[in-house]
């Protein structure tokens, strides 16, 4: 699955070298912090092969993301896969792409995969209110608030989800737009 500069393979497809920015991602407090865990501790050959039987449930759908380079930068699921919903969870773990636009391209990518492949009708997700770059990405890319919820730790939790028309329609003014900008290129030339 291919959405702007962002490519998104199976998790069983990663490289050996990408299984280790995995377990740096997972250790790293910031990252942890942001996703309401401790650091992982575990070793890298423990947590791979936690993560490639979590990956093969039926209610799942968990991919490495790449870079336009072919460079491992992050991980994106669907998780809960219940009748015609899920819930995503995307971590980009590489901070040299922090803020420039990966995630959003990861999430639409996924959104494609989970609307089209998956015929869902329904994607939604939690993140803390502290987390406020996440909340943007997921806005940008469609998502919406829908209540937030006291957390542990003195964090809220803020939920967000996107409907399949709402992500349709968000995709024709994409496609709309993009041909607009061509056939003004164009005209120009």
């Amino acid at each position: 699955m291919v959405f702007g500069r962002v490519q998104l393979r199976p998790l069983d497809a990663l490289r050996r070298a990408d299984w280790k920015r995995v377990h740096a991602h997972f250790r790293d407090p910031e990252i942890a912090h942001l996703n309401g865990t401790p650091p992982n501790r575990m070793p890298l050959w423990l947590l791979r092969r936690i993560l490639l039987v979590d990956a093969r449930r039926p209610d799942r759908a968990t991919f490495g993301i790449y870079d336009e380079h072919g460079a491992y930068i992050g991980t994106a699921e669907l998780y809960d896969l219940r009748g015609e919903q899920a819930t995503l969870g995307i971590i980009i773990g590489e901070k040299t792409h922090w803020n420039q636009g990966y995630g959003p391209e990861a999430m639409h990518a996924l959104l494609g995969h989970a609307f089209r492949a998956l015929g869902l009708s329904r994607v939604r997700l939690t993140t803390f209110a502290d987390n406020l770059r996440a909340q943007a990405a997921f806005r940008k890319v469609g998502f919406r608030e829908v209540r937030r919820i006291p957390a542990r730790e003195g964090r809220t939790d803020v939920v967000m989800e996107i409907w399949r028309d709402a992500w349709r329609a968000a995709a024709l003014d994409r496609d709309e737009l993009s041909r607009g900008v061509l056939d003004t290129a164009t005209a120009h030339e």
